[in-house]
């Protein structure tokens, strides 16, 4: 990959993103002439949680996280905080570990849609002044006049020490007032960005780059183009990292020779190894007015199939039984005397491979550069997907990039990724970013699928967790849904790219939560599912349409209640908020648009790839319910032939879920490493078998149906 020599948009937006970034932290406390009086304020230490209270004074306390979920509210804002210019949180801070993440909360009530993350805290061991802006950070959401509920959250991280004190909601300096100012500024760049690209893929060419091919002997261009105009274009090399604002460069330039219908084609010498060729992006361009400007829309070199890729035939399974989040363990087998036919695996691509060397690490090059594989990780993995391909069940690994501080983390990491997220975006903005993430997937694309399946085989390649709630699950900082899912795309390319040269039946798919339809989210941290996959769909056709799915999340509407069947929010109306199991066909339906389809025929693929059913060991109602959640499922999806599988979450509860009891096994617990089984085991186990049926009445019953025949809906999906 050739570096990208000109990033001046982008680092206009850099350079402003370091102005304002999120709280002002310095090494000395502020000069008196800056001071501002304020209202002082208390922790509420009834409220601690992964927190333990180690001294106090009157405006002092000393804490220490004891778990991986640590925060603290405040006492409420006295009435007289509804000062409209009271709007900055400070206090000082002495933390010699550092926070890797401080995130505020404001209510009530206090939920997620009601919190700000202003980054990572600098290790200080001397006291030192933090002041938040709360209307700044929270995008206009916080109001003094109606929330008067503050939480702290001070990171993931467990026994570190944090000490706090002299907490005050206070007016705005004229530096803090200066330097929000700068912070809109940015803001504001950052919305033309993505005006930008949206409008370039929105708006048709003349010209199109309908294919490349790499050659032996060069690179071979195709297209259509206009033969009344004389033009001279140039071929351009798009690196991952691009926008449609940015200066170019020609890889080389001339004059094209248009047919009388219209239609050329062009042979390039090749410069690059394959690798380099298969991740880069192409397109015409003419020069104007002494800048190079895009005729075309970026198109991509068509992957070169190994000698072996023609030999693999796909995975099928004759059932739609799935389990979520499968781990290699000793009960394995238990998943083949359940009848399960699909599953899931989480891959963190940053705990699988290193950029150095380590005894005993197997080693692979790519890229020109050797890279090492964790012997443990790979050990697991090829326990785990060598077991599911024996036995014929589908494997559909999530590929995921956890937060670390090694070299090879940081690399995959985005550069603008924060540490609110449990994950983040990969790194496709510079080449060392591009490299590790390439060497990952080209590792596990080609181990994967080799004839014979001596590994195992992965069929399926979901990236990466519930985009639509990026800001927790994969963060890239905060970024207009067009600037995000340009880069997302770009992922999303890069392992159709590679999985296919390997295997032609390989599939990418987006994962997404149950929040369908709402409206735009002006802190540029959640996304709306059904605008998202609108977008993918355009884009994905601009640049020549791939065959990505969707993996989708239809939980109930509140997770704690799983009888979907109360649900109130789940309506038939396309724009519904959320899809549950109680409306799945406005999904379906929405996906049978020939908008939406791959090349305008084919329904995409459909997954439905975690949801799960909340269910306490302690209570026996609450099985019963469980189980009759899992029946009311199999028959709504009656007929409904697009949906390829059902990955139920979990086998196992587990503790660090929030209080959520999902599994089809209770909390491990002595003698009992893997939990005791629940009563949706069994039913689990008899789903599409004769032995369905002896379930079916009291589920009924629970339901409040006369029958379960009566919710098929027998949605019959084109082809």
């Amino acid at each position: 990959m050739r570096p990208n020599r000109h990033r001046k948009l982008i680092g206009l937006l850099l350079t402003w993103m370091t102005i304002w970034p999120g709280v002002l932290v310095t090494g000395e406390s502020t000069p008196p002439q800056t001071q501002a009086s304020g209202i002082t304020l208390q922790l509420d230490l009834s409220t601690l949680h992964h927190l333990e209270l180690l001294e106090a004074s009157e405006d002092s306390w000393s804490l220490r996280s004891t778990g991986s979920d640590p925060y603290v509210t405040l006492e409420p804002l006295p009435l007289a905080a509804k000062s409209s210019k009271q709007v900055v949180l400070s206090f000082e801070t002495f933390c010699p570990q550092g926070l890797d993440d401080l995130e505020l909360f404001f209510g009530p009530p206090i939920v997620a849609s009601q919190s700000m993350s202003v980054g990572p805290q600098i290790k200080s061991e001397a006291w030192m002044p933090v002041a938040i802006d709360l209307p700044f950070e929270s995008d206009q959401r916080w109001d003094g006049t109606r929330h008067r509920l503050l939480r702290l959250d001070p990171g993931r991280q467990e026994g570190v020490r944090w000490q706090i004190r002299k907490l005050k909601l206070r007016e705005a300096t004229a530096e803090e007032e200066a330097q929000r100012q700068q912070a809109e500024a940015a803001r504001h760049l950052k919305q033309g960005v993505s005006e930008a690209i949206d409008a370039f893929y929105r708006t048709p060419k003349t010209w199109q780059l309908t294919s490349v091919k790499r050659l032996a002997d060069g690179i071979q261009l195709s297209g259509v183009g206009s033969s009344q105009i004389v033009l001279a274009p140039c071929w351009v090399e798009i690196p991952f990292h691009w926008n449609p604002s940015q200066e170019i460069e020609p890889l080389q330039w001339g004059r094209l020779h248009v047919d009388e219908e219209g239609i050329w084609q062009q042979i390039l010498p090749n410069t690059q190894d394959h690798e380099s060729s298969l991740l880069s992006r192409w397109a015409v361009a003419t020069k104007q007015h002494e800048r190079w400007a895009l005729l075309t829309h970026p198109c991509y070199a068509e992957p070169i199939p190994t000698p072996s890729a023609s030999r693999l035939k796909p995975v099928t399974s004759q059932t739609r039984k799935g389990m979520g989040g499968v781990w290699s363990n000793e009960i394995l087998d238990e998943l083949v005397e359940l009848g399960v036919g699909h599953i899931t695996v989480n891959i963190l691509l940053n705990r699988l491979i290193s950029s150095q060397a380590h005894e005993g690490w197997p080693t692979f090059t790519h890229g020109k550069q050797t890279w090492s594989v964790s012997p443990s990780q790979s050990g697991q993995l090829d326990r785990l997907i060598r077991f599911a391909s024996q036995h014929q069940m589908v494997v559909s690994a999530i590929l995921l990039i956890a937060w670390d501080e090694s070299e090879v983390g940081q690399a995959m990491r985005h550069p603008e990724a924060q540490r609110a997220g449990h994950y983040v975006m990969p790194n496709l903005t510079q080449a060392h970013g591009i490299a590790a993430y390439g060497a990952a997937i080209d590792w596990l694309t080609r181990r994967y699928a080799q004839p014979g399946d001596p590994f195992g085989r992965i069929s399926n390649w979901i990236l990466h967790n519930e985009i639509d709630y990026g800001w927790v699950w994969t963060n890239m900082g905060q970024q207009p849904m067009e600037t995000y899912l340009d880069h997302y795309h770009r992922s999303m390319r890069l392992v159709h790219l590679m999985a296919r040269r390997h295997n032609p039946h390989a599939r990418v798919f987006v994962s997404l939560t149950h929040h369908w339809h709402k409206e735009s989210d002006s802190t540029w941290k959640t996304y709306a599912p059904q605008d998202m996959l609108r977008w993918l769909a355009m884009t994905s056709k601009a640049e020549g349409d791939f065959e990505w799915g969707v993996a989708y999340h239809p939980y109930p509407q509140n997770l704690f209640e799983p009888r979907m069947w109360l649900d109130d929010q789940p309506t038939s109306d396309p724009d519904t908020p959320v899809i549950t199991m109680k409306n799945l066909e406005v999904l379906i339906d929405f996906m049978q648009q020939p908008a939406m389809k791959y090349e305008q025929q084919h329904v995409r693929g459909l997954i439905l790839s975690e949801q799960g059913f909340h269910a306490p060991a302690s209570s026996a109602q609450a099985q019963a319910i469980q189980s009759a959640a899992l029946l009311y499922t199999w028959h709504k999806m009656h007929g409904m032939d697009a949906i390829e599988a059902f990955h139920l979450h979990r086998w196992v509860d587990h503790p660090q879920e929030g209080g959520l009891m999902l599994g089809l096994r209770s909390l491990p617990a002595k003698g009992f490493p893997y939990g005791r089984k629940k009563a949706a085991w069994e039913v689990f186990k008899d789903l599409e078998t004769p032995r369905q049926k002896r379930h079916e009445p009291e589920a009924a019953k629970l339901i409040g149906v006369p029958s379960l025949d009566s919710l098929n809906l027998k949605a019959e999906v084109s082809p």
